[in-house]
């Protein structure tokens, strides 16, 4: 039999909670604007460039000097890029002043190398600014952006990159600007870059274009980044910042399923996996990367059973999915248990779950914060899922002693998780009624009888009914 089938319940499918659980984490990704996943990004300078604080006024001066050939215009240019960094209002003032923007695109445009690079970086943080800053740049300044793609200056190859993802990130209007000036293949070819920080912005900005737009991570796709991509999944000290990058690309481009096949095929599956085992004993967790490459690990397995079962080919995966649950990092966590929730859809996997080391871990996090608690409650539902010797085992561990407390929640998606758990472990054993009884949840599931929310009110009337009252 089909193991779908045997979930009765009125509850969510396996296949329905990995995509809700998806969204959801889409929505809150959005709705915090973590700095982990900032859509835009200032350039800053060091410490060693910087100077005093910069004044309204001197952004005037240094504004009103572009226009005015000199050696002066090289100290402007390094005043106007700290200024932007320090913050929007900064650039509100240079945009105060009559054709800024035109003659800072003609000093990008033109041939002095050394104020050319000055220009660039000034762009790239104007583009980090607010939304009518990002449009000002991509309707004036993208063409150039995307040309100097091609500069044989990897400086300005840089600048231009970072500027786009600055620009990618900001919102459909600006990402459709710069995608009608056909950013994507040569923001493809940079990742071919022999120069570190190239291949980091260009990453960067394909991150940017692809996560909000399918249709662009086709194109990505077709331009052959992929093999590329992979190219640059290297755990060393140097290629920190690139395998961040390059690793929420291909976080995205795992996202829609579409390209899972050859995500598998060309062997990214394995590498992700292999680095996740090697960071794992980073004290502590560097959640910088491996966020992104849970995240990825998490939508390929959410696709076939093939792949989960490729993933566990390494022995080291569940103990090293294992330790990421003690981690430091509340990212890292709830992203692991996002993981385990997606791989324990494949019956093997789910098995040694559930009667290894892992399950003891996964129950202690039903009592943390909101959003751990409700990975961990979608993962008990995904090991329950499977059948009765699923069922017992999650008994035995002192399930319902964890989960019977949250029946006292005023939170609507929590009580649905906790009554699809309880639905299951008393229907599909003879222990559930009695474990439910002495962990108190029987006068929780009463109380829920008299709740305003009328599929909670039903569900637990049914439950009462169907396994209580009916006696």
């Amino acid at each position: 039999m089909d193991r779908k089938a045997q979930y009765k319940h009125k509850a969510d499918d396996v296949k329905t909670i990995r995509e809700r659980t998806r969204n959801e984490d889409i929505a809150l990704r959005k709705e915090k604007k973590d700095k982990v996943l900032s859509a835009k990004r200032f350039r800053f300078i060091t410490e060693t460039e910087a100077g005093a604080e910069v004044s309204q006024d001197e952004v005037r001066q240094a504004t009103t000097g572009l226009q005015k050939p000199g050696n002066h215009r090289l100290e402007n240019l390094k005043l106007l890029k700290q200024a932007f960094s320090q913050g929007t209002v900064y650039i509100d003032v240079f945009f105060s002043i009559d054709n800024s923007l035109s003659w800072l695109v003609g000093v990008y445009t033109g041939q002095d190398v050394e104020l050319q690079q000055e220009a660039a970086w000034c762009i790239t943080n104007i583009s980090a600014g607010t939304h009518e800053h990002a449009i000002a740049i991509a309707k004036h300044v993208a063409p150039y952006l995307v040309t100097y793609l091609s500069s044989v200056i990897p400086v300005i190859q840089d600048q231009s990159a970072w500027a786009l993802g600055n620009l990618a990130g900001d919102s459909k209007e600006s990402r459709t600007l710069i995608h009608a000036q056909g950013v994507v293949l040569p923001l493809v070819q940079l990742l071919q870059s022999p120069h570190p920080s190239v291949v980091q912005s260009a990453s960067f900005a394909l991150s940017n274009l692809v996560k909000e737009c399918q249709d662009i991570a086709s194109e990505i796709v077709e331009a052959k980044a992929l093999p590329l991509l992979q190219t640059h999944l290297r755990n060393t000290a140097e290629n920190e910042g690139i395998l961040t990058e390059v690793s929420w690309v291909l976080t995205y481009l795992a996202a829609s399923g579409k390209f899972t096949e050859e995500i598998v095929r060309l062997g990214i599956l394995t590498q992700i996996v292999d680095i996740l085992v090697q960071l794992v004993s980073t004290n502590p967790h560097m959640f910088q990367i491996v966020t992104p490459l849970l995240r990825c690990l998490g939508n390929i397995c959410s696709g076939p059973d093939e792949c989960t079962q490729m993933a566990c080919t390494n022995p080291s995966l569940l103990p090293t999915l294992a330790a990421y649950l003690s981690s430091s990092h509340r990212h890292i966590r709830k992203e692991t248990l996002w993981v385990l929730s997606n791989i324990a859809g494949e019956p093997h996997t789910c098995h040694t779950i559930a009667f290894g080391p892992l399950l003891p871990v996964i129950l202690d996090q039903v009592t943390g914060a909101y959003d751990i608690k409700m990975e961990a409650l979608y993962l008990l539902c995904n090991i329950a899922y499977h059948g009765e010797e699923l069922c017992l085992q999650l008994l035995s561990n002192g399930m319902l002693q964890k989960v019977a407390p949250l029946l006292k929640s005023h939170d609507v998606e929590v009580l649905n998780l906790v009554l699809s758990l309880i639905e299951m472990m008393l229907r599909m054993t003879k222990e559930g009624k009695k474990k439910l009884e002495e962990s108190g949840g029987l006068e929780g599931l009463e109380a829920l009888e008299y709740h305003n929310n009328p599929q909670i009110h039903e569900q637990s009337c049914n439950l009462l009914e169907t396994y209580f009252y009916s006696e």
